[in-house]
């Protein structure tokens, strides 16, 4: 009863620290926030927040690392999972927050 199936969660820190640095580099280079995302995967701290992001995960956090560098996996990671951090962030920015 105590096991929950599926993927574990994500660390509330790392939903969030993803979710401002996408929409800042969309509102500070005037652009949509997936090329927010872009950006953002291509910034020297990357694979250290991807580790974070990761380590839950049963397999090997080096070859998910790896495997998200390429443009297909990218582009399907920002679709399952940046949108919903990004929604949650701006929902619990304001009095939800509190």
């Amino acid at each position: 009863m105590g096991n929950k199936r599926g993927q574990p969660q994500t660390s509330l820190f790392v939903k969030r620290s993803i979710a401002y640095k996408v929409l800042q580099y969309s509102k500070r280079y005037n652009e949509s926030n997936y090329k927010g995302w872009l950006r953002l995967t291509k910034h020297r701290a990357f694979e250290s927040l991807m580790k974070e992001h990761f380590k839950n995960k049963s397999g090997s956090a080096a070859w998910w690392i790896k495997n998200i560098k390429r443009e297909d996996v990218k582009k399907n990671f920002y679709k399952n999972h940046i949108k919903k951090f990004i929604i949650d962030y701006r929902l619990t920015k304001g009095i939800g927050s509190l």
